[in-house]
């Protein structure tokens, strides 16, 4: 048997050290469990108890996405459209007036959601293609049509990210006219 001696400060204060590193290991646990359950996992059902019982799978949140995008772009709400892009509009591959003047001549639009892929992960990141088909009104009243599909993106619940960077973004779009 090996004896062991505590020093003299530990003797005296090992209730206290005890107290204090039961409470460490509890904070850690907690911590690994809520972010191991908050964080997206393609082979993991598990959904975090602290999330709201209401809140939707991360494939629905993505099709809202483009849902908003459309209704935005309807309204001539060309401000929250072009803020549905990655990088704060950049993705989208034009300057904010580009946009807006891209819409110009465009009267009203409607947009069809496709089933989304599964969802992918690569470097701290979501992305999620999803099929569209869109229906343009010009304001002539000739109607448009455009197949293809969108390219979102969100960062995972990983350290340093926050709520608004963990919020799905158009990244890229493949769209072309049909009609």
């Amino acid at each position: 048997m090996i004896n062991f001696s505590l020093p003299v400060w530990l003797k005296q204060h090992r209730l206290v050290v005890g107290e204090m590193l039961l409470a460490i290991a509890m904070t850690a646990c907690t911590a690994l469990t809520s972010q191991s359950l908050a964080s997206p996992s393609k082979t993991s059902s598990l959904v975090s108890h602290t999330q709201n019982a209401t809140a939707e799978p991360l494939e629905q949140q993505a099709v809202q996405v483009i849902r908003d995008y459309y209704s935005a772009i309807a309204r001539a709400d060309y401000k929250q459209a072009y803020s549905a892009w990655y990088g704060d509009g950049t993705a989208s591959k034009q300057s904010f007036q580009q946009f807006k003047q891209g819409f110009a001549n465009t009267k009203s639009t409607t947009v069809k959601v496709g089933e989304p892929s599964r969802i992918d992960g690569a470097a701290g990141s979501s992305y999620i293609e999803i099929p569209v088909t869109v229906t343009a009104i010009t304001k002539n009243g000739t109607q448009q049509r455009f197949r293809g599909s969108y390219v979102l993106r969100r960062i995972n619940n990983v350290p340093g990210s926050n709520p608004n960077q963990q919020q799905w973004l158009l990244y890229s779009a493949k769209i072309t006219r049909i009609n």
